[in-house]
């Protein structure tokens, strides 16, 4: 977490006595928390176990605020093996035009304007593609009007997940960027 936080210029912070007496350790394994600002947008970084799971995996989370007024959701997820059946039972899954994409993941959207806009750019796609070139990462990107929050199960921090982890950081950025300008235009129009 300490070479997370140097990359990205964040603070880290722990509660944990544990923590405090093994520092070393508790870096391995995630155990405090990253927050400050990156490329001007306010991010926080931590690990929170699963619901309903006592011991491992625990998730490493990537969130920061976004505060737009008008209600949405967008998610990105790995492509499952039955895609069939997230066809029937949900309704706003979404196939982009790149086949490289719609290969590696899963859209799902409640708005599909504001998705084509994101993913118009060249470099949303890279990034996107950069984040799930393997298929071992499980990692989950969720939009809505209040935040954007990327999620991996994790056990312990190597280099892939650093990288993984600056390419997400980097990629809610330009997302943040996008929205917001979108949100203005959209405004205006009205």
């Amino acid at each position: 977490m300490k070479q997370i936080a140097q990359d990205l210029n964040l603070k880290a912070t722990t509660d944990s006595a544990f923590c405090k007496i093994f520092p070393k350790l508790c870096n391995l394994f995630g155990k405090c928390t990253l927050f400050g600002k990156f490329q001007g947008k306010d991010f926080e970084i931590y690990t929170t176990k699963f619901p309903n799971i006592k011991q491992f995996p625990l998730r490493l989370v990537v969130k920061s605020n976004l505060g737009f007024a008008e209600p949405f959701h967008i998610s990105a997820r790995k492509r499952p093996f039955f895609v069939s059946l997230h066809k029937i039972f949900d309704r706003d899954i979404y196939f982009t035009n790149n086949p490289v994409l719609d290969s590696r993941l899963l859209f799902s959207t409640s708005r599909q304007d504001l998705l084509n806009l994101i993913l118009q750019y060249d470099e949303i796609q890279d990034q996107l593609y950069s984040i799930w070139k393997t298929r071992k990462c499980d990692g989950t990107l969720s939009i809505n009007n209040n935040f954007i929050i990327y999620h991996e199960p994790f056990r312990l921090i190597t280099k892939t997940t650093r990288e993984r982890i600056k390419n997400v950081a980097n990629l809610i950025c330009d997302i943040t960027d996008i929205i917001k300008l979108s949100g203005k235009s959209i405004a205006q129009n009205n």
